[in-house]
Protein backbone atom coordinates (compact mmCIF):
# COMPACT_ATOMS: atom_id res chain seq x y z
CA UNK A 1 0.00 0.00 0.00
CA UNK A 2 1.45 3.26 -0.92
CA UNK A 3 1.46 6.35 1.15
CA UNK A 4 -0.32 9.34 -0.50
CA UNK A 5 1.42 12.09 -1.46
CA UNK A 6 1.31 15.02 1.11
CA UNK A 7 0.99 12.25 4.10
CA UNK A 8 3.46 12.28 5.92
CA UNK A 9 3.73 9.44 8.63
CA UNK A 10 5.38 9.54 12.43
CA UNK A 11 8.00 7.14 13.20
CA UNK A 12 6.35 3.78 13.97
CA UNK A 13 3.25 4.73 12.43
CA UNK A 14 1.28 2.06 9.97
CA UNK A 15 -1.65 2.76 7.24
CA UNK A 16 -4.35 0.34 8.87
CA UNK A 17 -6.67 1.76 5.79
CA UNK A 18 -6.94 3.83 3.01
CA UNK A 19 -9.51 5.12 0.64
CA UNK A 20 -11.86 7.05 -1.97
CA UNK A 21 -14.56 8.40 -2.59
CA UNK A 22 -16.96 5.85 -4.14
CA UNK A 23 -17.47 6.82 -7.78
CA UNK A 24 -21.41 6.06 -7.13
CA UNK A 25 -21.12 9.47 -4.91
CA UNK A 26 -20.68 11.32 -8.01
CA UNK A 27 -23.28 9.71 -9.94
CA UNK A 28 -24.78 13.92 -11.04
CA UNK A 29 -21.78 15.26 -12.70
CA UNK A 30 -21.37 11.75 -14.82
CA UNK A 31 -24.87 11.53 -15.68
CA UNK A 32 -24.91 15.18 -16.70
CA UNK A 33 -21.76 15.00 -18.40
CA UNK A 34 -23.09 11.78 -20.66
CA UNK A 35 -26.57 13.50 -21.44
CA UNK A 36 -24.93 16.50 -22.65
CA UNK A 37 -22.59 14.42 -24.58
CA UNK A 38 -26.16 12.72 -26.20
CA UNK A 39 -27.93 15.93 -26.73
CA UNK A 40 -25.45 16.88 -28.69
CA UNK A 41 -25.55 14.13 -31.16
CA UNK A 42 -28.60 15.97 -32.58
CA UNK A 43 -27.33 19.26 -33.14
CA UNK A 44 -25.16 20.92 -35.27
CA UNK A 45 -22.23 23.68 -35.77
CA UNK A 46 -21.41 25.68 -32.84
CA UNK A 47 -23.70 24.45 -30.61
CA UNK A 48 -22.71 20.77 -31.33
CA UNK A 49 -19.01 21.88 -30.09
CA UNK A 50 -20.59 24.18 -27.23
CA UNK A 51 -22.37 21.19 -25.80
CA UNK A 52 -20.04 18.30 -26.00
CA UNK A 53 -17.69 20.53 -24.56
CA UNK A 54 -19.76 21.00 -21.89
CA UNK A 55 -20.58 17.49 -21.33
CA UNK A 56 -16.79 16.82 -21.21
CA UNK A 57 -16.09 19.06 -18.55
CA UNK A 58 -18.57 17.60 -16.27
CA UNK A 59 -17.46 14.32 -16.55
CA UNK A 60 -13.85 16.23 -16.20
CA UNK A 61 -15.47 17.72 -12.83
CA UNK A 62 -16.47 14.67 -11.85
CA UNK A 63 -12.98 12.70 -11.69
CA UNK A 64 -11.33 15.61 -10.56
CA UNK A 65 -13.69 15.27 -7.68
CA UNK A 66 -12.54 12.02 -7.43
CA UNK A 67 -8.82 12.16 -7.86
CA UNK A 68 -8.18 15.01 -5.34
CA UNK A 69 -9.03 13.76 -1.86
CA UNK A 70 -7.65 11.10 -0.02
CA UNK A 71 -8.84 9.26 3.38
CA UNK A 72 -6.63 7.47 5.70
CA UNK A 73 -6.60 5.84 9.31
CA UNK A 74 -3.30 5.05 10.19
CA UNK A 75 -2.10 3.16 13.97
CA UNK A 76 -2.43 7.61 15.38
CA UNK A 77 -4.54 9.15 13.37
CA UNK A 78 -7.68 9.56 10.86
CA UNK A 79 -6.30 11.87 8.10
CA UNK A 80 -8.42 13.69 5.12
CA UNK A 81 -5.64 14.86 2.54
CA UNK A 82 -7.17 17.42 -0.50
CA UNK A 83 -4.59 18.45 -2.47
CA UNK A 84 -5.53 21.90 -4.68
CA UNK A 85 -4.68 21.93 -8.18
CA UNK A 86 -4.51 24.44 -11.14
CA UNK A 87 -4.82 22.43 -14.20
CA UNK A 88 -2.25 19.39 -13.91
CA UNK A 89 -0.19 21.77 -11.23
CA UNK A 90 -0.38 21.15 -7.69
CA UNK A 91 -0.57 24.27 -5.52
CA UNK A 92 -0.82 22.67 -2.03
CA UNK A 93 -2.57 20.37 0.04
CA UNK A 94 -4.48 20.13 3.14
CA UNK A 95 -4.33 17.78 5.76
CA UNK A 96 -6.92 17.70 8.46
CA UNK A 97 -6.04 15.20 10.83
CA UNK A 98 -7.97 13.85 14.49
CA UNK A 99 -5.44 11.77 16.54
CA UNK A 100 -7.41 8.21 16.94
CA UNK A 101 -6.92 8.55 20.85
CA UNK A 102 -9.13 11.80 20.53
CA UNK A 103 -11.79 10.44 19.06
CA UNK A 104 -14.84 10.97 20.85
CA UNK A 105 -17.25 9.80 18.04
CA UNK A 106 -17.61 8.05 14.89
CA UNK A 107 -21.15 7.45 12.57
CA UNK A 108 -22.44 7.20 8.89
CA UNK A 109 -25.07 8.96 7.03
CA UNK A 110 -26.88 7.02 3.69
CA UNK A 111 -26.60 9.28 1.10
CA UNK A 112 -28.03 8.83 -2.64
CA UNK A 113 -30.94 7.96 -4.27
CA UNK A 114 -32.77 4.75 -4.86
CA UNK A 115 -30.37 2.37 -6.49
CA UNK A 116 -27.22 4.56 -6.00
CA UNK A 117 -26.05 4.65 -2.30
CA UNK A 118 -23.23 5.87 -0.71
CA UNK A 119 -22.28 7.33 2.92
CA UNK A 120 -20.65 9.94 4.82
CA UNK A 121 -18.31 8.94 7.54
CA UNK A 122 -18.03 11.48 10.33
CA UNK A 123 -15.54 11.48 12.72
CA UNK A 124 -15.26 13.95 15.90
CA UNK A 125 -13.53 15.37 18.39
CA UNK A 126 -14.54 18.48 19.44
CA UNK A 127 -13.71 18.96 15.56
CA UNK A 128 -14.69 17.20 12.57
CA UNK A 129 -13.56 15.09 9.47
CA UNK A 130 -15.97 13.89 7.08
CA UNK A 131 -15.35 11.17 4.57
CA UNK A 132 -17.63 11.90 1.71
CA UNK A 133 -19.01 9.33 -0.27
CA UNK A 134 -17.96 6.23 0.50
CA UNK A 135 -19.18 3.10 -0.61
CA UNK A 136 -19.27 1.03 2.41
CA UNK A 137 -18.10 2.50 5.77
CA UNK A 138 -18.37 -0.83 7.91
CA UNK A 139 -14.78 -1.97 7.62
CA UNK A 140 -13.53 1.93 8.41
CA UNK A 141 -15.82 1.63 11.43
CA UNK A 142 -14.03 -1.24 12.52
CA UNK A 143 -10.39 -0.16 12.11
CA UNK A 144 -11.53 2.68 14.65
CA UNK A 145 -13.31 1.09 16.93
CA UNK A 146 -10.45 -1.53 17.71
CA UNK A 147 -8.87 1.87 18.43
CA UNK A 148 -11.26 2.60 21.29
CA UNK A 149 -10.96 -0.66 23.69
Amino acid sequence: MGTPYGLNLEEGEKILWMGKRSIRSLWLPFVAGIIFILMATFMTGISLLLTSLLGVLFILYGISRWLRVDYVITSERALKITRHYAFIYLLKYDVEEIRRERIRSFYSLEKGIPGIKYWNLIIENGGKIVFTGLGDTEEVKKILSKGED
